[in-house]
């Protein structure tokens, strides 16, 4: 049990200069229990990790600042979080920031809807041949597990739901 109460931060609010300043994030739900602030979170609160790196899949439920690299070559800040087995996209949740805007890929069973996919091309000024498929990954040093991988469209479930706006 720590003394001070660390930043903490609900998932929406967390921004490219957040995973500048701290690399890792954990959720504060799964992890922070026995904290005399842990009434003040919920399932989407995050605080910076201050253990060891490289952080694993098994420390919890961590967001690691990733780099993306659209099919056009340009590259883009972003987040995943560690999965244990490869081509895990539910796991990975890919986020990618344009700007002050964070977008996801992987959208459960309802998929991503239409708006937040045309926001996205919108964001990039770009159409989704230029855009897809988009590779990830997280620094090494940073933590372990499958920490790569590639969006090739918005997913529903998992299947590729569609790559056009």
């Amino acid at each position: 049990m720590s003394e001070l109460k660390p930043e903490l931060k609900q998932f929406g609010d967390l921004s490219s200069a957040d995973f500048e300043r701290c690399p890792v994030w954990i959720a504060c739900h799964t992890e922070d229990f026995a904290e005399p602030w842990f009434n003040e979170t919920d399932e989407e609160t995050f605080r910076p990790w201050i253990g060891a790196l490289p952080v694993s899949p098994s420390d919890g439920m961590l967001l690691v600042r990733a780099s993306f690299e659209l099919h056009d070559g340009s590259r883009h800040q972003g987040f995943l979080t560690p999965a244990l087995k490869e081509g895990d996209l539910a796991t990975l949740q890919p986020h990618l920031f344009v700007g002050d805007k964070v977008f996801r890929f992987w959208g459960g069973m309802a998929g991503v809807g239409t708006d937040r996919r045309t926001a996205f091309y919108d964001a990039l000024g770009k159409g989704p041949e230029a855009i897809f498929p988009i590779r990830f990954s997280t620094d090494p040093d940073l933590a372990t597990g499958v920490v790569a991988g590639r969006v090739d469209g918005f997913y529903r479930g998992t299947r590729v739901l569609e790559v056009e706006s």
